[in-house]
């Protein structure tokens, strides 16, 4: 057995980033550019160990199987579970390809450095531990470690408002934490009544669920809902998003949209769905009118913002609706799309923040009505710009077009979400609408004439160019994406029986 066939790979992907974040603590006394320049080192590392698994991975045609199932708390059935398939591997990549790219683009970071990279790289830790556990404990403890590190990124760099942002991310986030952890502890005391072994393994779970009483998996299935929805966020638990968003620094940002947000959609499909698939097939219909809401309402609130941060923000809400579509349509062609859909906008959201990163550092300020004419004094960074607003906007021949027309084309073919498609279609419009208004604004506008601002260096051009390469790649040849994730569509859809 070769290294890439060995789950010892699973841990090491999370704990290289803590032991490189202990190494800079160490260097802490020395030189924080030391300290970053390690940091970088160990999330390249990470990133190009991430690389050899998906080598390891993609490309079977049956689910893949690399598996850590040791145990660590055995007298109350926790057991330190990792696996890795299809559905978590194209997050893992995603992660570990923001985590250096926010490093590169943290030039305005110029107090605490060495603190920072560090709860960079163990907030890269917890993600990756979120997208590989199948142990409810293990996925609880990595849930929850997430929060650390991003609760002082924001409370120590943030904005002038950092305060009050970061309080209302962190109450929002627990509360849901605390009703999930609910439902954790009750599924594990139900479920060891009914069978006599009490376990918090997802598979055991997901086997023994129909001895479970009804009404007890519909309260653990919005215990789990809940919770998923506030990190995604879903409306209308989504009102700490734009404040931590603007308040955030600007590449921490890029993790928090890129990233963070997407274990809220990826615990839906593999806990929420999973382990509750009568009950979330019961409760589609109001679930489907969320997403719905979540999609208008983000686009139209972005309409009028003025500032680039809230725009993305709501930007973000609007279109993880579409994922929140796609899952609940329970077609193929709708989960299949939401899967896709998670990545994709992790890539072009992540792009269009590290650029915003670029303004703001050069104007101090991310109000549109700062900025203009920018297209030519900066024709790199317009070339950028204009590349990732087209690819969020969904235009043909980029990943957000691939995403979303599937979600939509699963929603559709599924007879309750018929009417919900056709009326989340016009998201995509008013997405068109916003994004190239602030593109006009910022790039073609009248001229600043107050101010010159240098173009995207070599370094900025290079933190931005995997996205944008990403962005065309998975738009022009999508089969190569979707294949590695299509073992973890039918699971889904079978369960729930619902019609295509």
């Amino acid at each position: 057995m070769t290294f890439l066939d060995s789950g010892l790979l699973l841990v090491l992907l999370i704990v290289a980033p803590v032991m490189g974040a202990l190494v800079i603590a160490a260097l802490a006394a020395t030189s924080a550019e030391a300290g970053r320049r390690y940091a970088l080192a160990v999330a390249l590392t990470t990133a190009l160990l991430t690389c050899g698994l998906s080598w390891r991975l993609i490309g079977r045609q049956t689910a893949p199987v690399l598996v850590v199932n040791a145990p660590w708390i055995p007298t109350l059935g926790v057991w330190f579970h990792l696996a890795v398939d299809g559905l978590s591997l194209w997050l893992i990549l995603l992660v570990t390809l923001l985590t250096p790219l926010a490093m590169l683009a943290s030039t305005a970071i110029t107090t605490r450095r060495h603190i920072y990279f560090m709860l960079v790289l163990l907030f890269e830790s917890g993600l990756i531990g979120v997208f590989l556990a199948r142990d409810l404990v293990t996925f609880y403890v990595f849930w929850e470690v997430v929060l650390i590190p991003a609760y002082f990124l924001i409370g120590l760099w943030g904005g002038e408002n950092r305060l009050a942002a970061v309080t209302k991310f962190f109450l929002y986030t627990v509360a849901g934490s605390l009703l999930m952890l609910a439902a954790i502890i009750g599924l594990y005391v139900a479920h060891g009544q009914a069978t006599g072994r009490y376990t918090f393994d997802l598979e055991t779970l997901v086997k023994a669920r129909n001895l479970l009483s009804p009404d007890l998996r519909q309260w653990c299935f919005w215990g789990f809902a809940i919770a998923f929805f506030v990190k995604i966020p879903v409306f209308p638990l989504h009102t700490w998003q734009a404040d931590t968003y603007a308040e955030c620094p600007t590449p921490i940002t890029a993790l928090l949209a890129g990233a963070m947000s997407k274990m809220g959609t990826y615990a839906l499909v593999r806990f929420g769905v999973g382990l509750f698939p009568e009950e979330a097939q019961a409760w589609a219909l109001p679930v489907l009118v969320l997403a719905v809401v979540s999609i208008l309402h983000g686009a139209l609130v972005a309409m009028v913002q003025t500032d680039l941060k809230r725009l993305l923000a709501y930007s973000s809400l609007s279109h993880l609706g579409f994922v929140t579509l796609g899952v609940f349509s329970f077609t193929a062609y709708g989960v299949e799309g939401a899967m896709f859909h998670m990545v994709a906008h992790g890539v072009t959201t992540g792009a269009l923040f590290l650029l915003v990163a670029m303004l703001e550092t050069r104007r101090q300020t991310t109000d549109l009505g700062e900025f203009g004419g920018l297209a030519q004094a900066m024709p790199r960074f317009a070339f950028l710009m204009v590349l990732a607003s087209l690819a969020s906007a969904g235009v043909p021949f980029t990943n957000g077009f691939i995403g979303e027309f599937l979600t939509l084309l699963g929603a559709f073919t599924a007879t309750p979400g018929r009417w919900f498609a056709v009326v989340a279609a016009s998201g995509m419009v008013l997405s068109a609408v916003y994004l190239l208004t602030a593109v006009r604004r910022t790039l073609f506008g009248p001229h600043k004439a107050t101010f010159e601002m240098p173009d995207a260096d070599w370094r900025e051009v290079l933190t931005v160019a995997p996205l944008a390469a990403l962005m065309l790649v998975m738009g022009i040849a999508p089969r190569f994406f979707l294949e590695a994730t299509r073992p973890a569509v039918p699971p889904v859809v079978t369960a729930t029986s619902r019609p295509s």
